[in-house]
């Protein structure tokens, strides 16, 4: 996988290696800045975001290493969008690709279709990991470097993405919903995926409702509890959760449970450019941990 633009790896990597810690620094600025200060909301979803980035760069290697395997899920969604039918090339959009485990499973279920696009992400040590296991049949998909949670808190995720719009087949984003807080935001990453959509094409994005789970959700309750008075962070909004990992000590993620009204508001907001084409459960032992959302591009 090559990077665009010419630029080489570690020239890439250094520009949003930072990202997360970036973010927290910008937070603060902002509550100084006189009419450019952000609301106190922002500054806390900020700095959620920090700890969020600075726990995957943590713990890329351990995280990536029980991220292998494919979604449940991930065999409905090639159904519902019968994308396995076809010979002709794909395009896909990653956002927050990770591991690259998404594209790995693409290659596998669909031998016959060539794969091309582009994957995003800031946490170069999980993308490197993924890149271990990299096949020819990803030599096409393009690495960007991108911290979306400052460019959707800035206003300009679509157009910081180099994806031209209306390019591509699928744009997905898997595990990353839940670690976007604010509303405006979410819906912010919702309309970038789908502007870089041709029309006819899929946008499928999925929800983690990890509350579904009563050992979770026990679990979100006692290190969000833990975490807030490690951290002095003030009480999060509702279906907000700081998760651990590992029982490693003093790094947390910030989480979002999200509940039947959230998802069907956040599709209201792009109704006027896709159609919800299926909405579905799937993962985890009880097989209702995510919620998938197949749109179709007007």
């Amino acid at each position: 996988m090559e990077l665009r633009g010419g630029a080489n790896r570690e020239q890439a990597f250094a520009v949003a290696s930072s990202g997360a810690a970036c973010a927290a620094d910008a937070a603060e600025d902002l509550v100084v800045c006189g009419g450019a200060a952000r609301s106190a909301e922002e500054v806390l979803a900020l700095r959620l975001c920090a700890l969020t980035g600075e726990f995957y760069r943590a713990n890329a290697e351990s995280f990536s290493q029980t991220r292998q395997s494919s979604w449940q899920g991930w065999v409905r969604l090639l159904e519902v969008m019968g994308l396995a039918g076809e010979k002709k090339p794909l395009c896909v959009l990653d956002l927050a690709c990770g591991n690259l485990r998404f594209e790995r499973y693409l290659a596998g279920a669909l031998p016959n279709r060539m794969l091309s696009g582009y994957a995003v992400d800031n946490c170069d040590p999980l993308v490197e990991a993924g890149e271990r296991n990299e096949s020819d049949a990803l030599s096409r998909m393009s690495f960007q470097n991108l911290d979306a949670i400052e460019r959707l808190s800035a206003g300009c995720l679509r157009e910081a993405l180099e994806a031209p719009d209306a390019s591509c087949d699928l744009a997905v984003s898997f595990g990353f919903m839940h670690h976007v807080p604010l509303e405006r935001w979410r819906a912010g990453l919702l309309r970038a995926l789908v502007a870089k959509v041709r029309p006819g094409g899929f946008v499928a994005v999925s929800f983690w409702r990890f509350l579904n789970s009563d050992k979770l959700a026990r679990k979100a309750e006692e290190t969000t509890s833990r975490a807030r008075a490690e951290l002095g962070i003030p009480e999060l909004p509702s279906n907000d959760y700081l998760l651990g990992w590992q029982d490693t000590q003093g790094l947390y993620r910030y989480c979002h449970h999200f509940d039947e009204p959230e998802i069907e508001r956040l599709l209201a907001m792009v109704a006027d450019s896709a159609d919800l084409v299926s909405r579905f459960e799937a993962d985890g032992k009880t097989g209702n941990l995510n919620e998938y959302v197949v749109l179709r591009v007007k």
